[in-house]
C-alpha cells in the first residue's frame, strides 16, 4: 500500500503525539519517584546520592523492602572495597570547587579511611559550606539554610531539569536538619548538629555513617557546581 504525502504526514502526526506523550507520562512518574525517594532519605539524613544509577533510585523510591536506608547506604558505599566511595571522591576532586577544599576532602579521607570520624565530620562541615556558598553572590552570607531556600524556589516550577530540581530539594532538607537551632540547654539532638559540633557542646557519638552522610551531600553538591560549571 502506498501513501499520499498528506497520509504520511497523518501517520508521522499521530506517531509523534504518542512519543510526546509517553515522554510526558514517564516524566510524571520518574517525579513521583524522586519525591518518593526524597521523603525516604530524610528520615534518615541522607542527600540524593548522585552515585546511584535510575535503577537503585527506581528501588528505593517504589518498595517498602528496604526497612533501614542506613544500613543499606553502608552496604552500597562500603561493597567491593568502598567502590562506590571511591567513585565520588574521585568525582568530587575533579569537581570546579577551589583546591584548598580538594585538599581538606583529601584530608577527610585519609581520617574516614583511619577511623578518625570526629576530626572527619567536623571538617566535611566546613566543605559544605564552603562550596553552598560559591551559589550566592554576596560572598559574606553564612546563611547555608538561606541559600538551599533560593535554589528551592528557583526551581519550583522546573519542567526539564527534573533530576537537579530534586537534588536542591533534597539538599535543602539535608541542610535544615544538619543546621537545626537548638538551645544548648536542652538536649542535644539524636541526629548530626553543626551548632553542636563546631560549638565543641556534643557529645554525639559520629560513627562511619555519618561521615558518609556527609561525603555524599558534598558529592551531591559537587555533581549541581560541576553542571552550572
Amino acid at each position: 500500500m502506498r501513501f499520499n504525502d498528506k497520509q504520511v504526514e497523518g501517520i508521522l502526526t499521530i506517531l509523534q503525539n504518542n512519543i510526546t506523550r509517553k515522554t510526558e507520562q514517564s516524566l510524571i512518574e520518574y517525579e513521583k519517584t524522586l519525591l518518593s525517594v526524597v521523603e525516604k532519605l530524610e528520615s534518615c539524613g541522607w542527600t540524593l546520592p548522585t552515585e546511584l544509577g535510575i535503577y537503585a533510585i527506581n528501588v528505593i523510591g517504589k518498595t517498602d523492602k528496604i526497612s533501614d536506608i542506613d544500613k543499606f547506604f553502608v552496604g552500597f558505599f562500603s561493597d567491593n572495597r568502598y567502590e562506590h566511595f571511591n567513585n565520588i571522591i574521585k568525582k568530587i576532586l575533579e569537581s570546579p570547587i577551589e583546591d584548598g577544599l580538594k585538599k581538606l576532602i583529601e584530608e577527610c579521607k585519609f581520617a574516614f579511611e583511619n577511623k578518625k570520624y570526629a576530626i572527619c565530620a567536623d571538617s566535611l562541615i566546613s566543605a559544605i559550606e564552603g562550596i553552598l556558598s560559591t551559589f550566592w553572590d554576596n560572598k559574606s552570607n553564612t546563611k547555608m539554610m538561606q541559600v538551599c531556600k533560593a535554589k528551592v524556589d528557583e526551581f519550583a516550577n522546573e519542567t526539564e531539569h527534573i533530576t537537579k530540581k530534586y537534588l536542591w530539594i533534597s539538599y535543602d532538607k539535608f541542610i535544615r536538619r544538619l543546621y537545626e537551632k537548638n538551645d544548648f540547654a536542652d538536649d542535644e539532638p539524636s541526629f548530626i548538629n553543626r551548632h553542636w559540633l563546631l560549638h565543641g557542646r556534643s557529645a554525639y557519638e559520629i560513627d562511619e555513617t555519618d561521615c558518609l552522610r556527609l561525603f555524599n551531600a558534598i558529592s551531591s553538591i559537587c555533581v549541581i557546581k560541576k553542571n552550572e560549571k
